[in-house]
């Protein structure tokens, strides 16, 4: 196969790619395959949601359209633009400098190292487990159970204002991050919740009641039920300490909130092996350096090449939560045919299967290098952490292995949108993605599709006569890992055709195939009633 990207420094010999094996080809990049085909979709906040997703073994094989949808355009393809939103959505994140913790005692919360076995499952951590990369185990806090016991711990006093103020500092020894899981059972909208990292130099976070309680709300309209869908995850600020601070307006009493912490998400993910500067000295000066997750080193740097030269503005790198286990994924901005500017997010069902766990979406944007060779970070990398809303997913038995999402919060601006084509493509064409392997920098691969394919979560096979619901892919430039999950497959022109589900391509392996649900087949199934409304859907 001859060489697909386009790069702007010298180019290289791309690998040798074979013929389509007609053997099956056995997963190795894919995880939490459920075995039905689920669909669902939430059109308004406050409407009732007609289809549960993911987990579940019932067979609901299809949907019912919400109440009110809006008719659907005749729409098939449509090209990416960045977007038009100008406003400056606050994303939540302070410089420390602007954060002066108040004088009230933090009660301290201190928990052990991991013990033996959850270090055996860090030390064997590999591509062969899938999908999306495990980063976090979860940690249980036996002294916040529950909110009598949280109440307990709380010191509260007064500020001048007459706020009632109380704080709680955890550390897990070497955690390198932390998400508190805190368990809402009454949380006053007007209440403030604050989140410091130890280190001076990190950012440290802010929010309300009323946004926590805004996300719970989504997981409850979704029929989720249990502790996971009243549980409300902080974002990850680094390092193996956070202090929560709660501030309550004066006349609210303590006794309004009610909050447990049984569970914190710690991650142990190895970042030690690369690290770059998050700007240049003169745009951030004396900024420490920040670890970076490393991955193969056939693996090529996005900002090499001039595919998706526009398109890299629509990718992130999605950390969530699931049962309290952090994973790294890759999702992708999309357009739509009325340019609303809603986020609408894409990326894998087996990446993100139901709203608790779209709840907890953090994504990290602009996450590459400066330029071709550069030791320093995108000075525009930006972080958003208010989670997501559940539109659509289908699974991989029976469904495409893709889930759209619309980001809680504004898409950050210079982002993109990107086009997608709902059309029957070719099997065969040139092809690029770009991603981020094991959770690193973002990464461009270039390739070609070859067949089509059915998968079932254990392997996917080739198919004829276009009726496999998945794409086989051979790269003949670079490859992807776990953490790829969910990626988005274009054409050379830029549109979206497929999410990637999983395959053996490794820089071990580069002549593997790897899998992607067809976009064309997710679009007639419930994606279009989105991406092509003839007015905005919500």
């Amino acid at each position: 196969m001859e060489g697909v990207l386009r790069r702007s420094v010298p180019s290289f010999k791309p690998h040798a790619a074979g013929p389509g094996p007609a053997a099956p080809i056995h997963l190795r990049k894919s995880c939490f395959m459920s075995n039905t085909l689920r669909i669902s979709l939430i059109a308004l906040a406050s409407a009732a949601v007609l289809a549960a997703c993911g987990g579940s073994d019932d067979h609901n094989d299809g949907y019912v359209p919400p109440p009110a949808q809006p008719p659907v355009l005749n729409i098939t393809k449509v090209d990416g633009r960045y977007h038009h939103n100008k406003s400056h959505q606050d994303s939540g994140f302070r410089a420390m400098s602007n954060m002066a913790p108040s004088a009230s005692q933090a009660a301290e919360i201190a928990l052990p190292a991991l013990g033996a076995q959850a270090q055996d499952q860090k030390d064997t951590q590999s591509d062969a487990l899938g999908g999306p990369i495990l980063i976090a185990h979860p940690q249980a806090v036996a002294q916040a159970q529950t909110a009598q016991q949280l109440a307990s711990l709380l010191h509260w006093s007064q500020d001048a204002q007459g706020q009632q103020v109380a704080a709680l500092r955890v550390q897990a020894a070497d955690a390198l991050g932390i998400r508190l899981g805190l368990l809402v059972q009454a949380l006053p909208d007007a209440a403030l919740l604050r989140f410091y990292p130890d280190s001076k130099t990190a950012q440290g976070y802010e929010t309300t009641g009323a946004e926590i309680n805004a996300v719970l709300r989504l997981n409850a309209q979704a029929g989720e039920q249990g502790d996971a869908a009243r549980t409300w995850w902080s974002p990850d600020l680094g390092g193996d300490a956070v202090t929560l601070e709660i501030v309550l307006p004066a006349g609210n009493a303590a006794e309004a909130l009610q909050l447990a912490l049984p569970n914190i998400s710690r991650r142990f993910v190895d970042i030690d092996s690369d690290a770059a500067l998050q700007a240049t000295p003169a745009q951030r000066a004396g900024l420490s350096k920040e670890r970076i997750p490393s991955a193969g080193s056939c693996n090529l740097d996005m900002s090499c090449y001039s595919n998706g030269g526009a398109e890299r503005d629509a990718v992130a790198r999605m950390s969530f939560v699931k049962d309290g286990k952090g994973y790294f994924c890759t999702g992708t901005l999309l357009n739509d045919a009325i340019q609303s500017d809603i986020p609408y997010f894409i990326t894998a069902n087996h990446c993100i299967s139901s709203q608790t766990v779209a709840g907890s979406l953090q994504t990290d944007w602009f996450f590459r290098t400066a330029s071709c060779g550069s030791s320093y970070l995108d000075a525009r990398r930006t972080t958003r952490t208010r989670g997501a809303r559940l539109l659509f997913t289908s699974n991989v038995a029976q469904g495409f292995d893709a889930t759209l999402l619309v980001l809680n919060d504004a898409a950050p601006a210079g982002t993109y949108l990107a086009g997608w084509d709902a059309g029957l493509n070719n099997s065969i064409q040139k092809v690029f993605s770009l991603h981020h392997p094991s959770g690193t920098l973002g990464k461009i691969s270039g390739g070609e599709t070859q067949n089509y394919a059915n998968c079932d979560g254990r392997r996917c096979q080739a198919a004829i006569d276009g009726r496999g619901r998945y794409y086989e892919v051979r790269w003949g430039d670079g490859t992807t890992e776990g953490g790829s999950s969910g990626s988005a497959l274009f054409t050379q022109s830029g549109h979206v055709i497929g999410t990637l589900h999983g395959g053996t391509a490794s820089c071990s392996a580069p002549d593997e195939p790897d899998f992607y649900g067809r976009l064309d087949l997710a679009f007639e199934s419930g994606l279009k009633n989105f991406l092509a409304a003839a007015q905005r859907p919500f």
